[in-house]
Formats: structure tokens, C-alpha cells, sequence
């Protein structure tokens, strides 16, 4: 009875040693198709669809459009990511006065503020109101 439990162990491993690392690698980094719709201020509104790899840096909008620069990294397994923001004309940032924010699932709908994000890690004392400039909606 034991003899027959480490035999499967051993079945196994043999089998997943004998796969080849690439087609394990090729699964893991196949692209994502993202969706992005951005709203800023009284701009049209901008939507792009994109295929974008887990784990690194894709542009959603660039500098075609001169309002904003948005890129995602999805992460892989696909539970989440980070998404960035750059405004060329008026300075720009998310909730925290961050120019980033980390998200959990495969949707996110993020506020955009007026006003430039915050550098190092050094945070104002002084609760500041912001007026809302945008939004930006992703899913995957």
C-alpha cells in the first residue's frame, strides 16, 4: 500500500521533470487582453484595448493623445496589478496624491485629482481637497 503511493510520487515527478521548460514558461507569459476607457475633464473620452504580457509594463494610452500617459502591469496569475498615470498639461495623480496604485482583481475604476503626486515618502500633514479631473476604467 505504501509501495503504491510513492510510486504515483515518483510517476509524478518523472512526468513534470520531463516537461519541457519552455512550454511552461510559453503558458505563463501569454498575453492579456486589456480594455481601458479614460475620461479627463472635458476631453473626449478615450478607450483602447491592448495585449498586454503579465509582469511587464504596457501602455494603455501614450503619447498619441497629449492629456495623458497610462500604462498597467498585470500580474501573473492574473489577481491584479499596477496601474500608472502621467498627465502632460495639467499635473495629475490617483487617490493619496500617488501617481500609481496597486489593485486586486481584474476590473478597476480609479478617481483622477488635480494636482501633482507626491515624491518619496514624505506625506503632507495638511488634508488638501482636490477637485476630480477624470476617471479611468480597466478590466481583463
Amino acid at each position: 500500500m505504501i509501495t503504491s503511493s510513492v510510486f504515483t510520487y515518483i510517476a509524478i515527478a518523472t512526468v513534470l521533470c520531463l516537461t519541457p521548460q519552455e512550454s511552461r514558461s510559453q503558458r505563463a507569459a501569454a498575453p492579456v487582453k486589456v480594455t481601458c476607457a479614460v475620461v479627463m475633464g472635458q476631453n473626449e473620452p478615450i478607450s483602447a484595448e491592448v495585449a498586454c504580457v503579465p509582469d511587464v509594463a504596457c501602455d494603455l494610452v501614450d503619447h498619441a493623445d497629449p492629456a495623458v500617459h497610462l500604462t498597467i502591469m498585470v500580474y501573473s496569475g492574473l489577481k491584479g496589478g499596477e496601474l500608472r498615470i502621467y498627465c502632460w498639461s495639467d499635473p495629475c495623480s490617483f487617490t493619496g496624491s500617488r501617481s500609481h496604485i496597486d489593485f486586486s482583481g481584474r476590473r478597476v475604476a480609479a478617481d483622477t485629482f488635480l494636482g501633482e503626486s507626491d515624491f518619496g515618502i514624505a506625506v503632507p500633514l495638511v488634508v488638501r481637497q482636490r477637485p476630480i479631473i477624470g476617471e479611468v476604467l480597466v478590466s481583463y
